[in-house]
């Protein structure tokens, strides 16, 4: 993984966790970035990476908005390590096979959130609320949509358009 790669992630996380983590606006469209970084990261196969990068961007996320810190970094070093671990193992079927993977982990990283609050701070365990799905469709669509854009043949694509201008 480069390095430029993984500050260009984690700004572009940052950004929209602040620009729209807080605003009234937030559940219209409730995306984890955070989660689709350490996935992006994970995609390479290294998990020390992706433990360390998603332990690092769960700990800015509980910064920014969690009473306790820990408890979203701890869920996403070991989403992390799955993700980079079926990134080894399994190929990924397409499009939808990506978006499905990060709806699953989008729910797994509410659930070890929600169990980690039962367990620390003796909250009440909620899962699979409608809020929780929501934002777990909201991420696997985002995370399709992206994986569609990265697969999609942009140079041949606009080498066509380019020679359609000329004719």
């Amino acid at each position: 993984m480069k390095w430029k790669r993984v500050a260009v992630l984690v700004t572009a996380a940052t950004a929209v966790q602040l620009l729209l983590g807080g605003s009234r606006y937030r559940n219209i469209w409730p995306i984890d970035a955070f989660l689709l970084a350490t996935a992006v990261v994970a995609r390479g196969g290294d998990s020390v990476t992706a433990v360390l990068f998603g332990g690092g961007t769960g700990l800015l996320e509980d910064a920014l908005s969690s009473d306790l810190l820990g408890m979203n970094a701890f869920a996403k070093a070991a989403i992390g390590y799955v993700l980079a671990l079926l990134s080894l193992r399994v190929m990924f079927g397409g499009v939808w096979a990506v978006g499905a993977a990060l709806a699953a982990a989008s729910l797994a990283n509410d659930a070890i959130v929600a169990a980690l609050a039962s367990l620390l701070l003796q909250a009440p365990v909620v899962l699979f609320s409608k809020e929780c799905i929501w934002r777990a469709l909201a991420t696997g669509t985002t995370g399709a949509i992206l994986e569609a854009a990265r697969i999609f043949p942009w140079k041949d694509w606009w080498e066509k358009r380019r020679l359609r201008r000329l004719r």
